[in-house]
């Protein structure tokens, strides 16, 4: 090989160099090609291929196949295309590991009877490389001479071979610097992944708190509810005795008044002045009063202690169930009465609506949930209204509020668990997460509208009949 051949193959030692510092990122076709294409001019060859093992390095014995990569005047549907070991030129070297020096027709030889290139096409004069890393296979590489000059020496193909090493040390770098970057990237995926499913798991781990907390404060309830309801079963039982025995007893004072007639002049300025004292004439008129004031009174509470137990449904198992939302919904509002009377005026437009199967005190925490929500979304007073009605298969419940509104970036974010734009301690930023899932778990969905200023429309649709989703 002349100097100047020499000075040209001088690169690959630069190139090597590249290698090792890992500056080849995104350029491995680029150097391929280049590794190929200064091979080819080296030995002023005409042609030549650079194929590269499918499967990682194997070892010589074992059986594979080689992809193209690189070639220069040959048929571009050739890259890409896969040759057997044992295939042709290219694969007898990969199957072999010998490097080739070829001279003259092949046809003959029993070595190539399967070549993949045209027997007319084949070249008068080639060498052909086995490309090693660490005495492991790693490619092959051709150059194809011209027809006008002399054919290769084995001397050529010795001071090829010398190149070759560094080639293949360039080859292996860049493989290996892809395979780095690719398990960086699969490790940086993994990681995102793991973060992912840890945020996912601490979500659920929230959730399944408070939904806990939640079947907690529903028996607590529950056991309120039964204990309350004793006391006020006799309470009220007996402010019915005690009005009839006061019925009596003014039954007996009129037998008495009747009765002053007959008595001297002297008793019956007693029994005025008496009267007098005690102003028996209010308390026959007050008395009735309160006992119909006590009776509404202890029937309120009755009606709250209902509320409650139809709102944690504590008689019933949490199964699916055919419902009156009008009932669930007004058990709600009693239930959060105290933390929306002081911030809004709530009006009811219920529509003629089918029963639903659902999960009676799910649904009640998610309308909680909404009413809640609507009375703090109020700087001052505003206006809540309930509408529900019918379509088709579907009903829906509707929660409107006049209050500030959500910005159309908070809009993006309101189902995330544990976003919330409360104050500090003020929520959990879990409410309408858990309402989007009790809503899924229903076959139904949540549609919102929001105008920052005049406030916010929530949408519960829902099917008449459960359906497993």
């Amino acid at each position: 090989m002349s100097h100047d051949k020499i000075t040209k193959l001088s690169w690959v030692y630069d190139l090597y160099r590249l290698g090792q510092s890992g500056a080849l990122s995104g350029q491995a076709e680029r150097v391929q090609q280049q590794i190929l294409q200064h091979m080819v001019q080296g030995f002023d060859g005409k042609s030549g291929t650079l194929a590269l093992v499918d499967d990682d390095i194997i070892l010589f014995d074992e059986g594979g196949s080689l992809t193209i990569v690189a070639g220069i005047d040959i048929p571009a549907q050739a890259i890409g295309s896969r040759v057997s070991f044992g295939q042709g030129v290219l694969g007898w070297v990969a199957k072999h590991g010998e490097n080739l020096l070829l001279n003259g027709d092949l046809a003959d030889d029993a070595r190539f009877c399967n070549r993949v290139r045209d027997k007319a096409c084949a070249p008068g004069s080639a060498m052909c490389w086995a490309l090693k890393s660490e005495g492991k296979l790693i490619g092959v590489l051709s150059v194809n001479g011209k027809e006008a000059l002399p054919p290769y020496t084995a001397d050529d193909l010795h001071k090829g071979a010398t190149v070759i090493s560094l080639v293949s040390i360039v080859l292996d770098n860049v493989r290996l610097y892809f395979e780095q970057q690719r398990r960086i990237a699969m490790v940086s995926r993994m990681n995102e992944e793991f973060i992912l499913a840890q945020q996912q798991i601490a979500e659920a781990q929230q959730q399944l708190l408070q939904s806990d907390k939640m079947a907690s404060v529903g028996q607590l309830a529950a056991g309120v509810a039964h204990e309350i309801n004793n006391p006020i079963g006799f309470v009220y039982s007996n402010l019915g005795t005690l009005e009839k025995y006061l019925k009596d007893v003014f039954e007996l004072l009129d037998v008495y008044e009747a009765a002053e007639a007959t008595l001297s002049e002297t008793a019956r300025a007693a029994v005025r002045a008496a009267k007098q004292g005690k102003d028996m004439s209010f308390l026959r008129e007050d008395v009735p009063q309160l006992m119909k004031e006590s009776r509404e009174g202890i029937t309120r509470v009755k009606k709250i202690v209902q509320d409650l137990k139809e709102f944690s449904h504590v008689d019933a198992a949490d199964e699916w169930q055919w419902v009156d939302l009008h009932k669930g919904i007004d058990s709600t509002l009693n239930i959060v009465w105290n933390e929306i009377k002081y911030h809004a005026d709530v009006q009811k437009e219920y529509g003629e609506i089918s029963e639903v199967e659902c999960l009676p005190s799910q649904l009640n925490q998610v309308v909680m949930n909404m009413l809640v929500n609507a009375a703090h979304a109020f700087e001052g007073k505003g206006i809540i209204t309930i509408r529900t009605g019918e379509q088709g298969e579907q009903v829906f419940i509707q929660i409107a509020d006049t209050g500030k509104g959500i910005s159309a970036e908070n809009m993006k974010r309101i189902f995330d668990p544990f976003f919330t734009t409360k104050p500090v301690g003020k929520g959990t930023g879990l409410g309408l997460s858990m309402s989007y899932g009790i809503m899924q778990k229903h076959n139904g969905r949540i549609e919102v509208q929001s105008e920052v200023g005049k406030g916010t429309t929530f949408t519960l649709w829902l099917p008449i009949k459960h359906a497993a989703a």
